[in-house]
């Protein structure tokens, strides 16, 4: 629940349908230089307090953008809301496997993290309601009021750590190299995700279907809730390489289903399909590297991890900003099927018998 609030909101500020090509750069300037610095912190301090520290600063950010409406300031507050998101960010989920049992820190983790696909795949729809329905210092004041119920839950957690030796900060330190290739994998997985959720309410306009716009997001969320429920059994089997092909065949056609993309009924299906793809793949890469990551190093080895999320997303949103001037927004969607296919040759080729190798280990 906490990630759901979290992630709605987060969703919500970071793709609101406002200088879409200046976004991505904003978000991946801050989230990209700070990533490193979240993981330094969550393994050097006590990780719970961080948590606590940065999801309360990461509330700030809301009453900032009504505090200083001006542009300069504007960009100033985005960077600072990237920074401190890269950090309750990758705290969640190093909490999470720090509170499972070590035998079933794979199997947890997948469960746990498909409560952020859901809230990212959620945030996009409350934003649009609250954008339609409130004024826009009604809609900070809303989003404010749910990260505040988010810091409420994580308050009610008090989760204890012993005492931590720390480490003198080094850039070195702050990449961990095993979570790389799950990294480098997840980061083409997530371009088509950044070119979706950044331009599907242009497309929506373009092609007449604004009144579907809010049940795509919904019917995404059915879809994650659909994969989520028929696939953990395989899941917790270990049967992940077919998942992993299944999602991206099902993926590869809604994208190339955008070409004639024209009813509503069809941008709801491939809203369906395009969350019971990420259904299965974002819990299950996350478990990938939360599984195979020793306690102390977990919190640099997401922060890692997760870097995979702020370039994809850029890149697919950058990318789409520019193809919408020049080739258009169907044949763009269509293109960014050529990132999953790029995945799954990196997934075949290394990525799986590397993380069965790690298993082993």
């Amino acid at each position: 629940m906490v990630d759901i609030a979290k992630a709605s909101c987060f969703c919500f500020c970071y793709y609101s349908p406002i200088q879409w090509h200046l976004q991505p750069v904003i978000d991946a300037v801050a989230t990209i230089l700070f990533r490193p610095v979240a993981g330094y912190l969550l393994d050097n301090f006590n990780r719970y307090r961080v948590y606590l520290v940065f999801l309360a600063l990461f509330c700030l950010s809301f009453p900032a953008f009504l505090a200083f409406p001006l542009f300069g300031a504007l960009i100033v507050v985005r960077l600072y809301m990237g920074a401190v998101y890269s950090v309750c960010g990758s705290a969640t989920m190093t909490l999470a496997g720090d509170v499972l049992p070590v035998a079933k820190i794979t199997e947890g983790i997948s469960r746990f993290a498909f409560t952020v696909s859901i809230g990212m795949a959620m945030g996009p729809y409350v934003g649009l309601q609250v954008q339609s329905h409130m004024s826009s210092a009604a809609s900070f004041w809303t989003t404010f009021g749910i990260t505040v119920a988010a810091l409420i839950c994580v308050s009610c957690c008090r989760i204890r750590y012993p005492k931590v030796q720390r480490k003198k900060f080094s850039i070195r330190d702050t990449i961990y190299g095993p979570a790389l290739p799950f990294m480098f994998n997840m980061m083409f997985l997530m371009i088509p995700y950044g070119a979706v959720i950044a331009y599907s309410s242009i497309f929506a306009q373009e092609k007449g279907l604004s009144a579907f716009l809010p049940y795509f997001y919904i019917f995404l969320v059915a879809g994650m809730l659909v994969s989520k429920l028929s696939t953990q059994k395989m899941i917790d089997a270990g049967r992940h390489r077919v998942l992993v092909y299944i999602s991206l065949a099902v993926l590869i056609l809604t994208m190339l289903s955008y070409l004639f993309l024209n009813s509503g009924i069809h941008l709801l299906a491939a809203g369906f399909f395009f969350g019971l793809g990420y259904g299965i793949l974002q819990p299950l890469f996350q478990a990938f590297v939360t599984g195979t990551t020793p306690a102390p190093q977990r919190g640099v080895a997401n922060a890692t991890y997760m870097l995979s999320y702020d370039v994809g997303i850029g890149i697919g949103s950058l990318l789409m900003g520019f193809m919408q001037e020049s080739i258009g927004l169907p044949l763009g969607f269509a293109l960014t099927a050529i990132a999953y296919a790029i995945g799954g040759v990196v997934y075949l080729s290394y990525v799986d018998g590397y993380y069965r190798r790690l298993r082993q280990k």
